[in-house]
């Protein structure tokens, strides 16, 4: 966040792979107040373009919304040139869609558009700066509590393209959307081949905390487990450009390997060697021991917290047809129903008991208790997978067996791809 420049006009440049949930958490997240294009579409209800204008969000017309529409953009690009030159910050999705892969798209010309427009209109003194971002969110980037780092790149002067521009501008807007492509895709997981989606976040998965580990750093740490994650793909692009058959393999490997756990009802971390090996007598013990006594806290933190736990992600499901939506409606609406419900919960306590102390207590309760449920709950499924696999042991050891050395077999050839990229 450090590199993000102030008191100059500024334009973030970013990925767009979550919908609005990607604006929100720029939005709250960077150090100065930062205006946003979104697609026209968003504003086809006068009371939500209302709502959206007053939170700093401006319309971009693209080809989808119609043709009619696009003169509507110079428009646009006007509003954008004002802030710039009060020197504001704006913000711009320069794919100019949303989909949520782990790779850029090729970006599209409005960026370049709204930066020279802006600049030449004021003679190239304005000073405007580039700032590219990235945003990584983990393999499940539509589940609750998935993980995201937003990695932000060095900002840099538009005017270097001053003098190719007054020479050639489509050669300039060209060179510049080049330039910022390939600055935002150092920022993010780019796995160049979507065939290789799979594969690379069943390695990931795999190699995460052993890799981490080697390296000295926390497994936990989104920002220091990027690099983990950009070294395996960067493993796979290589590998893929010099021997796609090889790739190919890995990939029936790794899919044959997740169609077993799934049959099986296991998760990888359950077949890390430090699991297999720490299950035990003295295991059962701590988890028998952490249901016990947290218990009562879980069935008070499940009552009061389930339906509004609960209802967003069914209205999510009911009302969203993209992925890309689902994280966004369904927070935004957690968030929403959350407090309502908190308000409504605490005004029955109060007009049915009418005590202040019941209150004050049912006030902090209800929220801490909300968080222990869901850690309790996260705790109940590890431990139901461990015995899962100690089922499947039993009933089956030699499959077990032939998954684990499966496993093992892939971990050994992406560390042997591994060390042979290193030394090229």
């Amino acid at each position: 966040m450090e590199k993000v420049p102030e008191g100059v006009p500024l334009i973030v440049c970013s990925n767009h792979p979550n919908a609005f949930m990607d604006a929100i958490m720029l939005g709250t997240t960077m150090n100065r107040r930062t205006w946003f294009l979104a697609r026209s579409d968003a504003f086809r209800k006068k009371a939500l373009a209302r709502f959206l204008t007053f939170i700093g969000i401006i319309p971009i017309y693209r080809l989808l919304e119609g043709a009619e529409n696009l003169q509507k953009n110079d428009e646009t690009f006007d509003k954008c040139s004002k802030m710039l030159e009060e020197k504001k910050a704006i913000m711009i999705f320069s794919e100019g869609l949303c989909i949520q892969e782990r790779r850029l798209r090729k970006l599209k010309k409005g960026t370049a558009r709204i930066a020279f427009g802006s600049e030449e209109k004021n003679g190239f003194n304005l000073g405007l700066m580039i700032i590219p971002v990235g945003i990584n969110y983990s393999s499940t980037p539509w589940r609750f509590r998935s993980t995201v780092h937003m990695n932000f790149g060095d900002p840099f002067p538009l005017n270097d393209y001053k003098e190719l521009y007054k020479h050639d501008k489509a050669m300039a807007m060209n060179v510049f959307t080049r330039d910022l492509e390939e600055r935002m895709r150092k920022l993010i997981v780019h796995i160049d081949n979507k065939e290789n989606d799979h594969l690379v976040n069943t390695v990931e998965e795999m190699v995460l905390e052993d890799w981490s580990m080697e390296a000295g750093i926390d497994p936990k740490n989104q920002k220091e487990t990027h690099k983990i994650t950009n070294e395996v793909v960067e493993v796979i692009n290589k590998i893929d450009l010099t021997d796609p058959e090889r790739v190919r393999a890995m990939a029936d490997k790794a899919k044959s390997y997740t169609d077993t756990l799934k049959k099986l009802n296991l998760r990888d971390w359950l077949l890390r060697p430090s699991v297999i090996q720490s299950m035990g007598p003295a295991t059962l013990f701590s988890d028998f021991v952490f249901f016990f006594f947290l218990f009562p806290f879980w069935i008070f933190g499940l009552i009061t917290n389930y339906i509004p736990y609960r209802l967003p992600n069914y209205i999510t499901k009911k009302s969203i047809k993209h992925i890309e939506w689902y994280a966004s409606i369904n927070g935004t609406a957690g968030v929403f129903i959350w407090q309502i419900y908190y308000g409504l919960s605490l005004l029955a306590v109060a007009l049915i008991f009418r005590n202040w102390y019941l209150l004050g207590a049912f006030a902090v309760l209800m929220p801490l208790c909300g968080v222990i449920a869901q850690e309790y709950w996260v705790r109940m499924r590890k431990s139901r997978g461990r015995s899962n696999l100690m089922k499947a042991f039993k009933s089956d050891r030699t499959e077990i067996e032939k998954i684990v050395n499966l496993r093992a077999e892939i971990i050994s050839e992406v560390n042997a791809l591994r060390r042979s990229s290193r030394k090229n």
